[in-house]
């Protein structure tokens, strides 16, 4: 038998290989009926093993060896990445800012999610009527399409109910689009359903950002369902003509 990359053990290549299909600290130990503690534990243990400093990367370097043509993209941060723990690193909900240029391999496995869970619906649909609707997004600061003033902006994201302390996706499709904000954790209402992030804009310049893009997906309600994905986009108003 072939020697396992990077010396990992099976029970550490079983827990990264779910990392590569979406699923989180807490959806993989479920699917492998481990404790969160146990799934942490060999997550240290891979990437100690591989040198990654992040479980997501050291589950793109394995894939990259297993099957260089389904490796997974990289997570790329942005500046408050380095201030907040990583999704798959601690037992405790955390949160993630990243970004999403999703590979052909990832869109194809997308869409045959999406058709599973459409399958699924319509066999199931009519007799389910238990599960929890996802919670949404119904207002923001700026509002979508917005033109504001350039300089510092609080930006603000509010639910239809109280979310998950500490447990957010900030999600940049694109580098020249992300607003410059702060490397500090997001302000939570009093009342849990909104989020506050310092940020600062640019004279002239369109922004995009998403609260919740698969596979980030940690704006989650109290009880642990995620956000339906959300995308905001709004500019900054031109610098006007110098003053005399």
């Amino acid at each position: 038998m072939p020697d396992a990359p990077f010396g990992l053990s099976d029970k550490e290549r079983a827990v990264l290989r779910l990392l590569t299909r979406g699923h989180d600290v807490k959806s993989a130990a479920a699917e492998l009926g481990l404790s969160v503690h146990t799934v942490n534990e060999r997550l240290r243990e891979a990437r100690s093993k591989t040198g990654a400093s992040s479980s997501r990367g050291a589950a793109r370097l394995l894939a990259e060896q297993e099957d260089p043509a389904k490796s997974v993209p990289a997570k790329i941060g942005v500046r408050a990445a380095s201030r907040t723990s990583d999704l798959l690193s601690a037992p405790q909900v955390a949160a993630t800012v990243g970004s999403r240029f999703p590979s052909r391999w990832e869109f194809y496995a997308m869409t045959i999610l999406l058709a599973t869970i459409m399958i699924a619906v319509g066999i199931h649909g009519s007799s389910d009527k238990t599960a929890p609707p996802a919670p949404r997004v119904v207002s923001t600061y700026p509002a979508a399409g917005a033109k504001v003033t350039p300089g510092p902006l609080r930006l603000r994201v509010t639910f239809d109910r109280p979310m998950r302390a500490q447990s957010y996706s900030l999600v940049r499709r694109s580098l020249e689009t992300f607003p410059d904000c702060a490397a500090t954790p997001l302000a939570q209402s009093a009342d849990g359903r909104s989020f506050i992030w310092a940020c600062r804009v640019q004279a002239g310049h369109s922004y995009e950002i998403w609260f919740n893009d698969p596979p980030y997906m940690n704006f989650t309600d109290r009880n642990g369902v995620a956000a339906v994905p959300f995308g905001l986009r709004f500019a900054a108003k031109a610098a006007g003509p110098a003053r005399p």
